[in-house]
């Protein structure tokens, strides 16, 4: 089978759309590759991946194949080719699939937190420690001399030694949200270094125009999403509409384009679920919800905004 058919199967799957032929298909093939790989040196790396991820399964659907998707995409990004290379360049990918969380424990034993909708691509030899993001992760990085840990999130770049922060950086989102927990984080985009963060500070980078903005914030509030808490900082509906799409997979659409604009500030707990939480936003804004029997659409409806 073609590495092109391969990666289209294994899109596919982590979409959610391949159906039962096409994953049996999958899982011959990953089988396939995982006794050609039985002699490269490191022969634990697969255990490894599967230690490394903590993760809650989707309906219908295996725990191993978590470990299944990221030995895939471990095996195709960064220009994977078996029969022509000697050694095989060990770059993994995880992606986590919305109403779900992560842990994750790297070769270094950092650990990550990724959110939903979220991806972590990481090369195991590089020792310089250098991951790509795509979507929200919070990072406790582990020490290490002379080795910096280098995140790479959109326009933004982000070096540290040996800290804790939060990144969140969606494709689709305005701008990229850097906030430091504790230690130090220096920031740059692709032309210069922006800031260095400490403790309690954050910086936000609108993704078309590049402005910058640094402020003191509580990073607590940042980072309640790991504990299943649901904090909403003065953002704009749009903004925490994304956030629920994420969180319980849902599509939210404004029936008023102006209702997206109104700002919130409030502060749910790990039993707040999705009408409790749309019932409380809409309160504020004397507007209205109502979802689909099949509960993936919700439909917002109002005038606009009171505040």
């Amino acid at each position: 089978m073609s590495g092109e058919n391969i990666q289209e199967l294994a899109e596919k799957w982590l979409n959610g759309t391949a159906t039962p032929a096409e994953i049996q298909r999958l899982q011959e093939w990953y089988h396939e590759q995982e006794a050609m790989l039985t002699p490269v040196p490191d022969a634990e790396m697969g255990a490894r991946i599967r230690r490394g991820i903590e993760i809650g399964r989707r309906p219908g659907m295996p725990f191993k194949w978590i470990g299944v998707a990221a030995a895939v995409l471990l095996l195709m990004i960064g220009g994977y080719h078996y029969y022509n290379r000697p050694v095989l360049q060990r770059q993994m990918a995880v992606y986590v699939p919305r109403e779900h969380q992560n842990r994750l424990l790297l070769p270094d034993s950092s650990e990550v937190w990724l959110n939903a909708d979220s991806k972590l691509t990481y090369n195991e030899t590089d020792n310089q420690r250098v991951v790509m993001l795509e979507g929200e992760a919070f990072f406790n990085i582990k020490q290490a001399a002379g080795r910096p840990f280098v995140v790479k999130a959109g326009p933004c770049t982000a070096t540290v030694l040996g800290t804790s922060f939060n990144i969140k950086a969606y494709k689709n989102d305005p701008k990229v949200l850097i906030t430091v927990a504790t230690g130090k984080v220096q920031v740059q985009d692709q032309h210069q270094q922006l800031k260095v963060l400490t403790a309690n500070k954050q910086i936000a980078l609108e993704s078309i125009t590049g402005a910058i903005r640094e402020k003191q914030v509580n990073a607590v509030v940042y980072k309640a999403w790991i504990d299943g808490s649901f904090e909403v900082n003065n953002e704009t509906f749009e903004e925490v509409a994304n956030r629920l799409s994420r969180k319980y997979g849902v599509d939210i659409h404004f029936d008023n384009s102006a209702l997206a604009h109104c700002t919130f500030l409030a502060s749910f707990d790990q039993a707040a679920n999705l009408p409790f939480i749309l019932s409380m936003l809409c309160k504020i804004n004397n507007s209205t919800f109502s979802i689909s029997e099949d509960k993936r659409e919700v439909t917002i409806s109002g005038s606009g905004c009171n505040n």
